[in-house]
């Protein structure tokens, strides 16, 4: 019976892939998952297609790297927060007044660090900010867009509703590099990841030279007219160096899948991560309002979540602008991570949005 069930899910997946390929949703994709066994956790890869589209593509493998997009947010940005939390150099219920030496004014004094954690703050969802960027002189280009955030208009008084914003989170990737005295994906690898021994397997690219075949294409710099690989896709991340607090963090598969099987651990108490407790952990975790966000980590919407018809109400994960994904099932201890380059191709998003549950469903189910 569990092998049957396991051909069955290879079939459906392999089935469910290759039309992705033949829409031309991605011209590559891995999918990863694991459930409980009865004395061991069994992991699952299965991978398709190439790197890139035409002659350039090589073929995809497990170890293949992707651009996460914003999967920074919650694997990067949150959990460095949480090291600040725990040491007691940051708090949730801090004030942006009270807790950087920036100026801040207005109604935006009252930004807290939960509210930028919950995309609850009121800022913009995006700003072109790149376009600015390319055209200034070498200097502070970081300086520049937190004081350009600081200017931009609020949406909504802090903490009143809910806009899903890249802005909050450059904030914030800023505060906890200023906080901690050093720039993020240093401070982050050391404390977060590090530990968990899987620095090798996601990072931040910075220049990194990948092999041949390595990491997968996105799209064309709109700049510079080469196609992007091994370095952001995101135009604002790539302005700011590859760094940001929204997006820069590339990585493979199976990292993924064990950075989730982690906080899988530290979420039941079976594990202490050495920089923020399971107790945090689990705070962070629920939700901060109504609308579905928790810190960091998007939750399951009833009826229409990209996560299928069969998460459990606690789970937890978030959505990659690349096509990337990862859903955490607290309850019935399951994750799937699916990773595709649907930026790559001509096509909009709604081919990755109509194939994303159905591949969750196939594996749930």
């Amino acid at each position: 019976m569990v092998e049957a069930n396991k051909k069955r899910v290879r079939r459906e997946l392999d089935i469910l892939l290759r039309k992705g390929l033949k829409k031309g949703v991605f011209s590559g994709a891995c999918v990863s998952f694991f459930k409980p066994e009865k004395l061991s956790r069994e992991k699952t890869f299965f991978s398709c297609g190439t790197t890139g589209k035409g002659e350039t593509g090589n073929k995809v493998a497990e170890k293949t790297f992707y651009d996460l997009a914003s999967l920074t947010k919650p694997l990067v940005t949150t959990l460095s927060a949480a090291a600040l939390i725990e040491k007691g150099m940051l708090h949730l219920e801090d004030k942006l007044s009270d807790c950087c030496s920036w100026e801040v004014k207005g109604v935006k004094r009252d930004i807290k660090v939960v509210h930028l954690l919950s995309h609850s703050s009121g800022l913009p969802a995006h700003r072109p900010y790149y376009e600015e960027l390319y055209r200034s002189l070498p200097g502070d280009k970081k300086g520049k867009i937190k004081n350009w955030i600081l200017s931009e208009n609020l949406c909504f008084a802090p903490g009143t509703d809910t806009l899903y914003s890249d802005l909050g989170f450059i904030l914030l990737g800023l505060l906890i590099e200023e906080k901690s005295g050093e720039r993020l994906n240093l401070f982050w690898e050391k404390e977060i990841i590090a530990p968990l021994k899987l620095q090798k397997e996601l990072f931040f690219p910075q220049k990194r030279d990948f092999h041949t075949g390595q990491c997968i294409f996105t799209e064309k710099c709109i700049w510079s007219g080469q196609m992007l690989c091994g370095e952001v896709h995101d135009d604002n991340c790539r302005a700011m160096g590859g760094v940001a607090g929204h997006a820069g963090l590339f990585g493979t598969a199976p990292a993924v899948l064990s950075l989730c099987e982690h906080l899988l651990e530290q979420f039941k108490g079976r594990e202490e991560h050495p920089s923020y407790s399971s107790e945090l952990l689990r705070l962070l975790l629920q939700r901060v309002d109504k609308k579905g966000w928790s810190c960091g980590f998007d939750t399951v919407t009833k009826g229409n979540s990209s996560s299928g018809k069969f998460f459990s109400e606690g789970s937890r994960g978030h959505l990659g602008f690349t096509g990337t994904s990862f859903w955490i099932d607290f309850e019935k201890e399951k994750a799937v991570v699916l990773l595709t380059n649907r930026v790559h191709m001509s096509g909009g998003p709604e081919g990755i949005q109509k194939l994303r549950p159905q591949i969750h469903n196939a594996i749930m189910k």
